[in-house]
């Protein structure tokens, strides 16, 4: 008997079981299906309320409550939502400006809170908070806290990493060590305006 005969015959006799696999695969990849529409759906609305909002936003003139409606609604749809890092992070900026630290450094650290809850497509962001944490650290005078975020692995932002480390080692009167950070990040830029930061950095060093 030949292949074909009897894998029709093993058909005729397991068609029912066969259908109803095939069902099962069906439904599964619809609700799979389903959810990532829905997902799909969740994300662009958070995206556009957020659009709505930064299109809107000023340094100058700050709507407190417009932030807060648009983080409330967002925060409904998902309040796990890479928006809410986004919005966390502008209200850090504007803590920032009004001199406000403490409250800066929490709304950062609950935006790197959720990023650590997401897949690697969002490090840089990541990288980004840590480098604001990090440079408040520093004019807080907490070197330590500044030195353990800045131990985090950095990629995209690898140089201005490099730029904070010198700066903390110069406050810590290591020149040498201090000067060797800042020659590396300049190995690194190759931004112009970066070079004569850098340079302007180590000429200030103590000879």
């Amino acid at each position: 008997m030949s292949f074909l005969n009897k894998f029709y015959n093993w058909f005729l006799s397991n068609y029912i079981k066969v259908a109803l696999f095939l069902l099962v695969l069906i439904a599964i990849y619809g609700v799979y299906l389903y959810f990532f529409f829905m997902n799909q759906k969740k994300d662009q609305t958070s995206g556009d309320l957020f659009l709505n909002f930064y299109n809107s936003y000023s340094e100058l003139s700050f709507d407190e409550q417009q932030y807060k409606d648009t983080f409330d609604k967002i925060s409904q749809i998902d309040d796990s939502s890479i928006y809410i890092v986004m919005l966390k992070s502008i209200n850090a900026k504007e803590f920032v400006k009004n001199d406000n630290l403490d409250k800066a450094l929490i709304e950062l650290s609950n935006a790197r809170g959720i990023l650590n809850s997401k897949n690697q497509n969002f490090n840089f962001l990541k990288e980004i908070i840590n480098l604001r944490m990090a440079n408040i650290f520093i004019v807080l005078e907490d070197l330590e806290s500044a030195k353990n975020i800045l131990e985090e692995p950095f990629s995209t932002n690898e140089v201005n990493k490099l730029i904070l480390q010198g700066d903390i080692l110069s406050m810590e009167n290591k020149f040498f060590e201090a000067k060797q950070k800042y020659n590396q990040a300049l190995e690194k830029t190759g931004s112009e305006s970066q070079k004569k930061l850098i340079n302007l950095k180590i000429s200030n060093l103590v000879k």
